[in-house]
C-alpha cells in the first residue's frame, strides 16, 4: 500500500503522487507535462484592509450594463432594474437579458420567460445566453429532455476555430452552453455524452488569456463534471489569482462552484471560506444561501441553523426544489415520517424529476421500513437516471444516521456496479463495511475508492491512518477462539491496559447478556485511540470529533485512558450498551432511547457514574423545553449548544431510569424487540410499556419533578436564554411585564449586546424592583465590572425577594472568596451545598478552605462526596484514597481503589495506594497486581521509589529476596533522577506536580478545553 503525503491547499489534499485522468480533460501544465499558464504579476492588487477601494468592472460597474449584471449576480433585482430599465438601443437586449437571469435567480420564471423575448434581438452571443437561460428554464422545471433539445443544435457553435476577440463574448457565452448541455446529459444518464462538450471546454485552455477569469473558471466546473478534480482546483486557483491580480474580487460564480467542489469532497473549511467570500458580494442570492445549508449540516449537523438559511432561502426564491429535498432530510433525521414526505411532495412539483428528492423519498421509504415503497422508489430513481450512483450516496448518509450498517454495505456494493467509477459510493462502502467489523475488506474497498478519486478526504485521512499510523502505533489483540471480541490497544498503553480491560469487557458482557437475554452476534472489535485526531478519523474519516466513544453495532471506538482525563470504564461500558441495543432492535432503535439506554447502563453498574444535570433538566421541564418520547430525537438533534446535547443525554437516562423503575428490564426488552419488527414508538410504547405517548410523557415528567423536588422550594435562574428575536417579541408584545423585559435582557446580553442588556434589566427592575432574573443578571454585571459591593447588595435584595437558594449562594460564595472573607466564603458554600446536595462546586470550594485549615476529618468527608458527584476527575480520587490509607481506613479504600481504577489507570499513585490497603487486608496476591501496575505507568521519580520500596517490602514478607531486591534496586535508581529542593527544572524554572499540592482540588476539574465542571464535558458516545 502507497504512503499518501500531504502537500498543500486543496484541503492538504494536493498530492505528490500522479493524478490519472482522462487524458483530453487533463490541463496542460499538470502531471501529464507541459507548463501552465501563470498569472503576469502586474496589475492591480487587492486593496489592503482599511484602505478604500478602487473601482472596477466587478466591484463596481463602470459602464451601467457593467454596473447592472453586478447587481444581478449579487441578487440585488431590484437596484439593477433601476440600472437596465433605463437602457435603450444596442444596450436593451442586453440589458433584458440580465434582467432575465435576475429573474431566474428569483424564482419568477415567467417574467424571465418574457423578458428573453427582447434579449432574443441581440447579437449572437446574446442570444446564445438567452437560449441557456431557456434551457435552465425547462430544466428546473424537470424538463431536461426538451431542455437538451434546445441545446443540442448549438454545441459547436465556435469550436476548431482560432478565437478573435470580437469573438470572445460569443466564445464564452458558447462555453456556458456547453458546460450546461453536459450537466443536462449527467443529469439525465448520459455521462458518456457529457463528454464531447465538457472536453470542447477543456480544449480552450490553452488559448484562453491567463486574466481570463470567467473562461477559468468554466473549464474549472468542465474538468469538475468530468471527474478531473485535481485540474478542477488547478483551474478555479487560476481563476482567483487572475482576479486578485487585476485587483478585482473573485466572481460569484467562481466562488459558489469551489464551494460545491469542497464540499463534495468534505472539505468543510475550504467550503466555508469561499461561500463566505461569495455572501459578502452575494447576500441576496437563494443558490448561495442553500449551499451555506449543505455545509452548516456537513460542519456540526446544525439542523437549526440550516432550517434558518433554508426559510432565508425560500424568501428570495421559493421555487428551488433542493431546498424542500434539503429540508425533507432534516425531517427525516428526526424521523417526522409526515414532514419529510410534504417537503419532498412540494419539491417534486416543482421539478419532478429531481434525482436528489426522488432519493430522499426512498431514503423516507426505507427508514420507515417500507420496503416495497423504498423499492418503488428506487426504481423511480432509475428511470429517470440509470447512472445515479449518487442514490446510494444520499441513502448512506440517511442510513448511517439509524445505525443500518449492514445494510447500507449491501446498498454500497450495488452502487459500486452501477458506476464503478463514483469514489463517493465506494467511499461509503469502504468506511462502513469498516464499521461494521470488515476492517480487512474495507480497507480493500477504500483502496479501489483511492484510485478513483484521491480528493476524498474521509478516504485519504483513513488510508494514511492505517498506513502511517496504526500499522506503526498501535496493537490488535484477537480473542483466543477467534470469535468473542478483539482489543485494539495503543502499544504504549498495552501493557498496562491489558490487565484491565478484557476482564471489564468480560464482566459488562455477561451481565449485559443475562439482563437483556440476548447474545449480539460476534466478533466485537473494541478500539482504544491515544490521540483525539487517531479516534476521530477512525470514526469518522475527519480530524476533529467532539465525543469520546462511538458504537457501530459491531466496532466500539473509544478515547484510551492516557489520551485525556475521564473515566474509561464509564465510556466503554457505554458504548458496549449500544452494541445490545442496536443489534437486539435490528438497527432500529431511536436514538434517544439507545443514547438513554446506555447512560443507564453506566448507572445500573455503578451509580457515581450518572451526570449530576438535575437543575438544567428542572428548568427543562418546567419550561416545557424537552420534547416527548415520540419527538425526543429532537433534543439531540436540535440541540442549540453543547449543554443543550449533555442534558439530552441526562434526560433520555432519567426517561430509561424511570421505565425501568416503572415497567423493568422486561419493558425495555420488549420495546427493543418491538422496534426490530419495524413498530414505531407510538405502538412500542403502548405494547411494551402498556402506556400511550401522552401517558408516557406525563408520567415521566411527575416522576422527574418529584425526585427533583428540592427545587421547588428554592429559586433557580435558568441558564439558558431565549432566541432574541423571541425574547424581543415578548417583551414588545407586553411591555409592563418585569419578567418578558428581564428574559430579554438576558438574551441580549447572550448575544454580547451588553449596553442594550442593560437598559433592559433597569426597565424590568423599573417596573418590578423585586424581580429576581433582573436582580441576578444585574449583580453578574456588577460583579463582572468588580462592584462587588453593588453586586452583594443586588444578590441580597435578590434573597429578600424569595430567591434565596443554590444560584443565589454560589455567587455569594465567589464573592466572598474575591474579597477574601473565609467566614463568608464557608457559610455560603454550605448554604449552597443544602440547598443541592449533588452539585460539585462548592465542595471544591469547601475542600480547599479545609485543606488550607488543615482540617484532615472533613476534607475525607468533601473528598467522599466529591468522588460521587464526579466520576472522570482523577484528583478527588486519588487524594481520598491517600487520605484512607494514611488514617487506615483500609476497607474503605480497597472499595474506592476498585472504581478508582477506571478514573486514574495511569497514575501510579493510586495503583499503589489501593495495593497498600490491599495488602493491609491480607490481599497479596491482589496487593502485588496493584504494585505491578504502579510500576507500569509513567511515574515521577519521587512517586517511583516510594513504589518500588513498598513493592519490595511486599515482597521481602513473602520471602521473595532476589525479585525484592530488584526493586530495591529500582528504587535507588529513582531516588537519584530526583532533583534537589529548589533547583530549576531543564527550562529554568521550578518542577511543580501539577496534580497534587497538598491534596488539594483545583475549584475546576481538569476537562477538554477549559470547560469548568463536569456538566460541560463533551457526550460520551454517538
Amino acid at each position: 500500500m502507497r504512503l499518501r503525503t500531504a502537500l498543500a491547499p486543496f484541503a492538504s489534499l494536493l498530492f505528490s503522487l500522479a493524478v490519472t485522468t482522462p487524458a483530453a480533460a487533463r490541463l496542460p501544465g499538470s502531471d501529464a507535462g507541459g507548463k501552465a499558464p501563470t498569472t503576469p504579476d502586474a496589475g492591480k492588487k487587492p486593496p489592503k484592509s482599511g484602505e478604500k477601494e478602487e473601482e472596477s468592472p466587478v466591484v463596481r460597474g463602470k459602464t451601467p450594463l457593467a454596473e447592472g449584471a453586478r447587481l444581478v449576480e449579487a441578487g440585488q433585482l431590484t437596484e439593477a432594474e433601476e440600472i437596465l430599465n433605463k437602457l435603450g438601443g444596442g444596450d436593451k437586449p442586453r440589458a433584458q437579458l440580465l434582467l432575465a437571469r435576475g429573474q431566474y435567480l428569483r424564482g419568477n420564471y415567467t417574467k424571465a420567460r418574457e423578458l428573453l423575448a427582447g434579449a432574443r434581438s441581440g447579437d449572437e452571443a446574446t442570444k446564445l445566453e438567452a437560449l441557456l437561460i431557456d434551457a435552465k428554464l425547462l430544466a428546473i422545471a424537470g424538463k431536461r429532455a426538451e431542455a437538451i433539445a434546445l441545446l443540442e443544435p448549438k454545441k459547436g457553435v465556435v469550436t476548431g476555430v482560432k478565437p478573435t476577440r470580437a469573438q470572445a463574448p460569443l466564445i464564452a457565452a458558447a462555453r456556458a452552453l456547453r458546460i450546461q448541455l453536459g450537466e443536462l446529459y449527467i443529469d439525465v444518464g448520459k455521462r458518456g455524452d457529457a463528454d464531447e462538450p465538457l472536453h470542447a471546454v477543456i480544449d480552450e485552455y490553452e488559448d484562453l488569456d491567463p486574466s481570463d477569469v470567467v473562461g477559468l473558471t468554466d473549464v474549472g466546473r468542465a474538468a469538475h463534471l468530468l471527474r478531473a478534480i485535481r485540474d478542477a482546483n488547478q483551474a478555479y486557483s487560476e481563476a482567483e489569482k487572475a482576479s486578485q491580480g487585476a485587483g478585482e474580487r473573485p466572481p460569484v460564480e467562481l466562488l459558489r462552484r469551489r464551494g460545491l467542489l469542497f464540499l463534495e469532497k468534505y472539505d468543510a473549511g475550504h467550503a466555508e471560506e469561499v461561500l463566505r467570500d461569495a455572501k459578502k458580494l452575494a447576500p441576496k442570492r437563494a443558490d448561495l444561501l442553500v449551499l451555506e445549508a449543505r455545509l452548516v449540516l456537513e460542519q456540526a449537523l446544525d439542523f437549526d441553523g440550516a432550517n434558518k438559511l433554508l426559510n432565508e432561502a425560500i424568501a428570495l426564491n421559493d421555487k428551488l426544489p433542493e431546498i424542500y429535498a434539503i429540508r425533507a432530510g432534516i425531517k427525516l433525521r428526526d424521523m417526522d415520517i409526515a414532514g419529510a414526505d410534504g417537503d419532498v411532495a412540494k419539491a417534486l412539483s416543482l421539478d419532478p424529476n429531481h434525482l436528489e428528492a426522488l432519493s430522499v423519498k426512498a431514503a423516507i421509504r426505507f427508514l420507515d421500513d417500507d420496503l416495497k415503497g423504498y423499492e418503488t422508489a428506487k426504481k423511480a430513481v432509475f428511470a429517470k437516471n440509470g447512472e445515479y450512483a449518487e442514490f446510494f450516496v444520499i441513502m448512506n448518509e440517511f442510513a448511517e444516521w439509524e445505525h443500518r450498517y449492514g445494510e447500507i454495505v449491501k446498498m454500497m456494493a450495488e452502487g459500486a456496479k452501477i458506476d464503478p467509477d463514483d469514489g463517493r459510493v465506494l467511499a461509503a462502502w469502504g468506511l462502513t463495511a469498516m464499521r461494521d467489523g470488515d476492517e480487512d475488506g474495507g480497507l480493500a474497498i477504500l483502496e479501489q475508492a483511492f484510485k478513483k478519486d484521491k480528493y476524498n478526504i474521509r478516504v485519504y485521512n483513513t488510508l494514511n491512518q492505517y498506513d502511517k499510523v496504526i500499522k506503526r502505533d498501535y496493537d490488535l489483540a484477537k480473542a483466543a477462539d477467534g470469535k468473542g471480541m478483539s482489543i485494539r490497544y495503543p502499544k504504549a498503553e498495552r501493557a498496562l491496559l491489558e490487565r484491565y480491560v478484557p476482564q471489564f469487557l468480560g464482566t459488562a458482557w455477561a451481565s449485559m447478556k443475562a439482563r437483556y437475554d440476548f447474545v449480539p452476534s460476534q466478533p466485537i472489535q473494541v478500539e482504544l485511540y491515544s490521540a483525539r485526531e487517531h479516534f476521530a478519523v477512525r470514526t469518522s474519516g475527519l480530524p476533529n470529533i467532539g465525543i469520546q466513544g462511538v458504537c457501530f453495532g459491531k466496532t466500539v471506538a473509544a478515547m484510551s485512558p492516557k489520551s485525556e482525563p475521564f473515566n474509561w470504564g464509564n465510556v466503554v461500558w457505554h458504548e458496549l450498551g449500544h452494541v445490545f441495543a442496536i443489534q437486539l432492535s435490528k438497527n432500529h432503535v431511536p436514538r434517544w432511547f439507545t443514547e438513554g439506554l446506555s447512560e443507564y447502563e453506566t448507572i445500573a453498574k455503578e451509580p457515581s457514574w450518572q451526570r449530576e444535570l438535575d437543575p438544567q433538566l428542572y428548568s427543562a421541564i418546567k419550561a416545557n423545553r424537552l420534547p416527548g418520547a415520540v419527538d425526543m430525537n429532537q433534543a439531540f438533534t436540535h440541540a442549540e449548544s453543547a449543554m443543550d446535547v449533555t442534558v439530552a443525554y441526562y434526560a433520555a437516562s432519567q426517561m430509561i431510569l424511570f421505565s425501568v423503575e416503572e415497567w423493568g428490564m422486561t419493558g425495555i426488552r420488549k420495546a427493543l424487540a418491538l422496534w426490530g419488527e419495524g413498530r414505531k414508538t407510538p405502538e412500542v410504547l403502548k405494547l411494551a410499556f402498556g402506556a400511550s405517548p401522552e401517558e408516557y410523557d406525563r408520567r415521566f415528567r411527575a416522576w422527574a419533578l418529584g425526585r427533583m423536588k428540592r427545587y421547588d422550594a428554592q429559586w433557580l435562574f435558568d441558564e439558558r436564554p431565549m432566541p432574541l428575536e423571541k425574547a424581543k417579541a415578548a417583551a414588545e408584545k407586553d411591555p409592563k411585564n418585569a419578567r418578558l423585559q428581564a428574559d430579554f435582557a438576558f438574551a441580549l446580553i447572550a448575544e454580547r449586546k451588553l449596553d442594550e442588556g442593560k437598559k433592559a434589566l433597569a426597565a424590568a427592575l423599573a417596573l418590578d424592583p423585586k424581580q429576581r432574573e433582573a436582580l441576578y443578571l444585574s449583580a453578574k454585571i456588577a460583579l463582572g465590572g468588580k462592584k462587588v459591593d453593588e453586586a452583594k447588595t443586588l444578590l441580597a435584595k435578590l434573597v429578600d425577594a424569595g430567591g434565596d437558594g443554590y444560584t443565589a449562594r454560589t455567587m455569594l460564595a465567589d464573592i466572598a472568596e474575591a474579597t477574601k472573607d473565609k467566614a463568608a466564603f464557608r457559610l455560603h458554600s454550605e448554604a449552597a451545598h443544602r440547598w443541592d446536595p449533588d452539585q460539585v462546586e462548592p465542595l471544591q470550594g469547601l475542600y480547599d478552605l479545609a485543606t488550607s485549615e488543615k482540617r484532615d476529618d472533613d476534607r475525607v468527608t468533601i473528598l467522599r462526596d466529591l468522588v460521587r458527584l464526579d466520576q472522570h476527575d482523577p484528583r478527588p480520587w486519588r487524594n481520598l484514597l491517600s487520605l484512607l490509607v494514611e488514617k487506615k481506613a483500609y476497607g474503605e479504600a480497597r472499595k474506592l481503589g476498585e472504581q478508582a481504577v477506571f478514573v486514574a489507570v495511569n497514575d501510579g499513585r493510586v495503583h499503589a495506594s489501593y495495593a497498600k490497603a490491599l495488602e493491609e487486608l491480607g490481599d497479596a496476591r491482589g496487593a502485588l497486581f496493584e504494585y505491578e501496575s504502579a510500576a507500569l505507568c509513567e511515574n515521577k521519580p519521587e512517586d517511583e521509589a516510594r513504589i518500588q520500596d513498598a513493592f519490595a517490602g511486599l515482597l521481602e514478607k513473602q520471602g521473595k529476596k532476589s525479585e525484592a531486591a530488584a526493586h530495591r534496586k529500582e528504587a535507588d535508581e529513582a531516588r537519584k533522577a530526583v532533583k534537589p529542593a529548589g533547583k530549576p527544572g531543564a527550562e529554568g524554572e521550578d518542577e511543580e506536580d501539577e496534580d497534587d499540592h497538598d491534596h488539594e482540588v483545583p475549584h475546576g476539574p481538569a476537562k477538554p478545553g477549559g470547560e469548568k465542571g463536569r456538566e460541560a464535558a463533551k457526550p460520551k458516545g454517538k
